[in-house]
């Protein structure tokens, strides 16, 4: 049994290994997302659905700053903000999700959408993997006339999937190897369909919710803070006013209120007027265009309208992992026929795969942060 399980038993243990691996991002999605609803119900009921209370909730509780320094590549979101040079009237380039990266100010920037690039990160390998083993397979089934060990291989695929082929002969052989070829083909060609889908589901997550324009005021308000410039200390003393902690970054502001949104727009609209231009662009070291755009709309993203979108993508997206599981039953299937009854082996090799991935989604995160 040992040369039998090298043969083609490794193949199904990687293959199962690599699927495991693949749907990791979907389930650390959706426990994401429960996780900061959770949080958002808990600090309601802890307050008593005071709204007074609520709204005096530093940022960092809130579910829309938690999903979306999440979902989004916060560190290097300000590559987006075009500078004051530009005349835009944005403050940032629109999100292109059709693209992995552009070009701008002769620098290439790569997209932010984090959790986009970390499913692309975890499937890829199961995408060449499942590719590569097909056209081997293929190449096999278009030689197999002449080629030399066709017993050997036969002997082995029979016995590892415990196939009865009663006619010795190579055209019954060709047969059944055509009908193996053609069910793969078919797995391969349902994993390219749905990781396809998976993907244009992930970039709709970016593109149909508030998420971007958030994170993108959220990181004008960021950069404002950590220069402390005193061109700006009109806005940041506001901030600092309406502030229970020391702030150092924007998660610790409180922010979501009318009253410290309308005295940010009104301090903004004075300092417009003082410098006689209808909008103008905030002070900073590295010279970005921030007008602290969509800042009227502050309360919306925190509306429950606003965190509903994102939910319901989520949940969109999670739906797919029953489509993994389908993915999953096959090869178990196989392993199960080849270990000849032996589930004892199965077992071992369910929890050594599940520990594996385990340590790997670990170590992912550990090196994320």
């Amino acid at each position: 049994m040992f040369e039998y399980f090298f043969e083609f038993d490794l193949f199904i243990i990687l293959l199962l290994f690599l699927i495991i691996i693949s749907f990791v991002p979907l389930i650390e999605l959706k426990y994401q997302s429960d996780l900061y609803e959770n949080i958002d119900k808990f600090n309601k009921y802890c307050l008593n659905n005071d709204e007074n209370l609520i709204n005096e909730l530093n940022v960092k509780s809130s579910y829309m700053w938690n999903m979306s320094s999440y979902l989004y590549d916060y560190d290097n979101i300000s590559n987006f903000f075009y500078n004051k040079r530009d005349s835009y009237e944005r403050d940032y380039k629109e999100l292109n999700r059709n693209v992995s990266s552009s070009i701008y100010d002769f620098k290439v920037i790569d997209n932010v959408m984090k959790i986009y690039n970390y499913y692309l990160k975890m499937s890829l390998g199961l995408f060449i993997f499942l590719i590569i083993f097909f056209i081997s397979q293929m190449y096999i089934f278009v030689i197999m006339d002449t080629y030399e060990k066709e017993n050997i291989f036969f002997n082995c695929f029979d016995k590892t999937l415990n196939v009865a082929i009663n006619d010795e002969s190579m055209l019954n052989k060709k047969a059944f190897f055509r009908f193996y070829v053609y069910i793969l083909f078919i797995y391969v060609l349902l994993f390219i369909i749905f990781f396809s889908i998976i993907l244009k589901k992930l970039t709709e997550l970016y593109a149909d919710t508030d998420t971007y324009e958030y994170i993108m005021l959220m990181k004008e308000i960021d950069i404002i803070l950590k220069e402390n410039n005193e061109k700006n200390a009109d806005i940041i003393n506001i901030l600092k006013k309406h502030s229970k902690y020391k702030i150092n970054d924007v998660s610790y502001i409180t922010l979501n209120n009318s009253k410290v949104i309308n005295e940010l727009i009104d301090a903004y609209k004075t300092k417009s007027k003082e410098e006689g231009y209808n909008s103008v662009s905030l002070e900073n070291k590295k010279n970005y265009s921030i007008k602290l755009k969509n800042l009227e709309k502050f309360e919306y993203y925190n509306s429950e309208e606003s965190k509903s979108k994102i939910k319901n993508k989520v949940e969109d997206i999670f739906r797919f992992i029953y489509v993994y599981i389908l993915f999953l039953i096959v090869p178990l299937y196989i392993l199960s026929i080849s270990l000849q009854g032996k589930y004892t082996y199965l077992l071992f090799i369910i929890i050594i795969l599940i520990i594996s991935t385990i340590s790997v989604y670990n170590i992912y995160n550990t090196l994320q942060a």
